[in-house]
């Protein structure tokens, strides 16, 4: 059995899930049979994905620790040897487990509590004896010497470390010292890359008019995040944005719509979240689409449904162009030979799309305000034929190495 850990499908995170669909296909293709994978929910399980049959286990990071899917309880079972819980029992009884820390949490800047969680699921694996492979992410960067200290020390001892950037590689390299070894320590693309797409099936007439084929007018496809729209302020001051988030989205959307007079806006959430919730992309879209008033009328459509990574990918392959801060829903449109204008506000994504060769394609929103972003978003949006015929003749080599590192992953966990 192989066990993943930190790419929970059930957190509404698309990001997230697409990392574990990306995840546990690649391994199926390569004859894998018994893939346990970590979420929210509670016991032992069994799903139907479709393209495979997965075990579900619950394991969260919470303060009940009488329950057996407390992480900080699965961890001392499985280091003291006691009585096993079902996810401690899981990781125990794996002959790999992968972890992926959600692509881009194994850092202190999401706070202690979220990298003590990456920490206790890396050390459950550690502690048990059972191989560990951190799978193509960020790592870091870090604030406080206690906590690179201790992730350091987790890089030393797993069996092998993948990462998705170039800084982080470097990070690797500097820390380990004499113990990097380069068969073991790699710099790869994101595994999102190799994402299937899942047709949804019947969509609203409004939403199918807009991916038609046969439609005559061009379709801009925009995420707008609630992480840095739902409360603008603080995400401004936090990541250092040049100007509100709300401010940039809304003068980039009214351009398109003023410069443009055919074309369409679909609005894809990537997060789905409570409209009350602070990270909830429909709500940020929602706000947009009010904000740009008469304006949107007819033009700006907002993709509703709750779809999964794999439809998403599926509807961001029909776009004329797309931009965004949420940069899975980025690697889903550009892996699918979408021109995309990815919005960084770390600098995960210009790190992401530097290792697929369109590193040009990155809009830092720490450096370009409202009236910039706007300069840069319409030369890319009037670019996008070339850049979608660029684009294609870097696919095919994408996609291939995306194939050969899943391969390496697949002989490094014994299939």
């Amino acid at each position: 059995m192989i066990t993943l850990l930190n790419a929970a499908p059930d957190t509404g995170n698309q990001g997230v899930s697409a990392l574990c669909h990306s995840v546990v296909a690649g391994l199926y293709k390569r004859g894998a049979v018994k893939v346990t994978v970590a979420d929210h929910g509670r016991g032992f399980r069994h799903a139907d994905w479709g393209y495979a049959s997965v075990n579900l286990v619950g394991l969260t990071h919470n303060r009940r620790f009488w329950r057996g899917d407390n992480l900080r309880t699965a961890h001392a079972m499985t280091r003291l040897g006691v009585r096993l819980s079902a996810p401690a029992r899981a990781v125990v009884r794996s002959r790999a487990v992968l972890d992926i820390s959600g692509g881009d949490s194994f850092t202190d800047i999401y706070g202690r509590k979220r990298f003590q969680a990456m920490a206790l699921t890396k050390r459950m694996a550690l502690d048990a004896g059972i191989p560990l492979v951190l799978l193509p992410q960020k790592l870091g960067p870090f604030r406080e010497p206690e906590t690179e200290a201790e992730a350091v020390a987790i890089l030393r001892k797993a069996y092998a470390v993948w990462v998705r950037d170039v800084q982080s590689y470097k990070f690797l390299q500097d820390q380990l010292g004499s113990a990097f070894d380069p068969r073991r320590h790699r710099l790869g693309v994101d595994v999102a890359v190799a994402l299937p797409q899942v047709d949804p099936g019947i969509l609203p007439c409004e939403i199918q008019n807009c991916i038609s084929k046969h439609r005559s007018f061009p379709v801009a496809g925009l995420n707008v995040s609630g992480l840095l729209c739902n409360d603008a302020s603080s995400s401004q001051q936090t990541f250092g944005l040049a100007s509100s988030h709300c401010d940039q989205m809304e003068a980039m959307a009214q351009a398109l719509l003023v410069t443009n007079p055919d074309v369409r806006i679909l609005l894809i959430s990537h997060v789905h979240k409570p409209q009350t919730d602070a990270e909830s992309d429909l709500s940020a879209a929602k706000r947009l689409r009010k904000s740009l008033g008469s304006l949107a009328e007819g033009r700006v459509h907002i993709l509703q449904d709750s779809l999964n990574a794999m439809q998403l990918k599926w509807i961001l392959a029909r776009l004329d162009w797309f931009a965004g801060a949420r940069m899975h829903a980025t690697i889903g449109a550009f892996s699918s030979g979408t021109p995309t204008l990815g919005l960084g506000y770390t600098d995960k994504a210009q790190g992401v799309f530097d290792q697929c060769g369109i590193g040009k394609d990155v809009a830092d929103l720490r450096r370009l305000n409202a009236a910039k972003l706007v300069s840069t978003a319409l030369c890319s949006f009037n670019k996008r034929d070339a850049n979608r015929a660029a684009l294609a003749k870097r696919l095919s080599g994408i996609r291939t190495r995306a194939e050969r590192e899943m391969d390496i992953i697949a002989r490094q966990v014994g299939l």
